[in-house]
């Protein structure tokens, strides 16, 4: 397979003898661009190995599985592989670490009930690499997405450690920067223990770049891979769904943000104008801005209710507008919605998860901003199974639509259901490969 990529051969001096080169020569750049900017200073500390990795005790048996997932995206992909890696082997130490502040913000966030520890990732620099390792001490490495970093990549290789990549995609334009420095990349890659890639073509491409085909699989991405959302019986529930028998259309906006509101608001009623039937739920995101939605609704003097207010028992809900001040309610709400719009995205905030209206079936209107779920909206935009507008005048537009016919974006809503139910599996299949590389345990077949 020719020879791997190892301290002291050819690449790896080539490259380190660039890195330090760029180090020296780019200070007067790197060093004010480090220094000045509050999030790269918090976490230089923890990169450089001055704190944050955590420190392994004389080995007791149990396995340590070392997750570096970079920012936000790749740690929300690592979200199902963790919680079954942590089903399946309940005695490892489970390690995640990051590059960026919010995606150690996020792991925090959204890993703690799972994993064991949490840190930033060190510079890849010859030595620091290593002493990382011999601290953390991990059973194996798995890489989320695709970060090549050959001096820890390397220094893996010497200690036997080894190194896994799940949800493994090149898109057309990085493969084509990879491809001119393949004699570099390909004793790089012939180091991995297992590529488990997105899709067949992502494979073909890590093959074509010079991984060994025997450790290319297909996987599937892991951002998908979602189990349906358990709704239950509720109250509330029940009772839109009553509402929707004597002929109410529910649309459900969920976790809103400012400025959303407003925008909904003035489209909804846009569209109620053809259609009184149609009904809004409102579900901001964030607790404290429940009274200011209030008084925005009541500003445009439409009837409307708190879900708190609402009696216990109610068997009629008259209000247009129905405020969800409640967390925990919002995946029932979607299971009776007739048309959902996820929120963060008519505002810049990245977005939120379109998963969840999805696996109801139910045809979903987001904003421009979905940069936080970007991979998901480019699936399914390309598979006619989001609706995405530009913004209020566009969403206005869709919902005068809807209100002329509730029933016309339905099929959009099964389009989406089918592709997720066609995507499950990847957090089997990844977490399959990692098993596959830790010493002792065995992947279910």
């Amino acid at each position: 397979m020719g020879r791997p990529f190892l301290p002291g051969s050819p690449g790896h001096l080539l490259y380190n003898l660039l890195l330090g080169t760029g180090l020296v020569v780019g200070a007067p750049v790197w060093i004010p661009w480090v220094l000045l900017s509050r999030k790269r200073r918090a976490n230089l500390p923890d990169r450089i190995g001055l704190r944050g990795a955590p420190r392994q005790t004389p080995s007791d048996g149990r396995p340590t599985v070392w997750v570096h997932a970079v920012s936000v995206g790749e740690t929300l992909a690592a979200v199902p592989l963790l919680h079954l890696l942590r089903r399946r082997v309940p005695d490892a130490r489970l390690l995640v670490s990051s590059v960026t502040l919010t995606g150690r913000e996020t792991a925090v966030k959204s890993l703690s009930a799972v994993t064991d520890e949490g840190f930033f990732f060190p510079f890849d620099l010859p030595g620091l690499c290593g002493r990382f390792l011999d601290r953390v001490r991990p059973d194996v490495v798995v890489i989320v997405e695709t970060e090549i970093w050959p001096n820890f990549i390397a220094a893996c290789a010497r200690r036997g450690i080894p190194v896994v990549i799940v949800n493994g995609r090149l898109s057309k334009r990085s493969f084509g920067g990879y491809m001119r420095f393949r004699w570099f990349f390909a004793p790089i890659l012939r180091t991995l223990r297992t590529i488990s890639a997105q899709t067949a073509e992502d494979a073909e491409r890590f093959a074509a770049l010079g991984a060994p085909p025997e450790i290319v699989t297909v996987g599937g991405n892991l951002k998908f891979d979602v189990s349906p959302p358990e709704t239950g019986a509720s109250a509330l529930s029940a009772l839109l769904l009553k509402e929707k028998g004597a002929g109410a259309a529910w649309i459900v906006a969920g976790s809103t943000h400012d400025g959303e509101e407003a925008q909904l608001l003035g489209a909804f009623l846009s569209a109620r104008e053809g259609n009184p039937s149609i009904r809004l739920l409102l579900a901001p995101r964030h607790p404290e801005r429940f009274d200011a939605v209030e008084d925005l609704i009541r500003r445009e003097a439409v009837s409307m209710v708190r879900r708190t207010a609402i009696p216990e028992g109610a068997e009629h809900l008259p209000e247009t507008v129905l405020l969800l001040d409640t967390v925990g309610e919002l995946s029932g709400a979607y299971a009776a919605a007739d048309l959902a719009f996820v929120g963060g995205s008519l505002v810049p905030k990245g977005g939120h998860n379109v998963l969840e209206p999805s696996w109801h079936g139910v045809p979903t209107i987001v904003g421009p901003h979905m940069e936080n779920f970007r991979e998901i909206a480019d699936a399914f935009l390309a598979g006619d199974a989001l609706i995405r507008v530009a913004g209020e005048e566009e969403l206005a537009d869709r919902l005068r639509r809807f209100a002329a016919d509730p029933h016309l974006f339905r099929e959009t809503g099964r389009r989406a259901k089918g592709l997720l139910e066609m995507f499950r599996g990847a957090s089997e299949a990844s977490t399959n490969a990692v098993l596959s590389a830790l010493p002792g345990r065995e992947p279910r077949r």
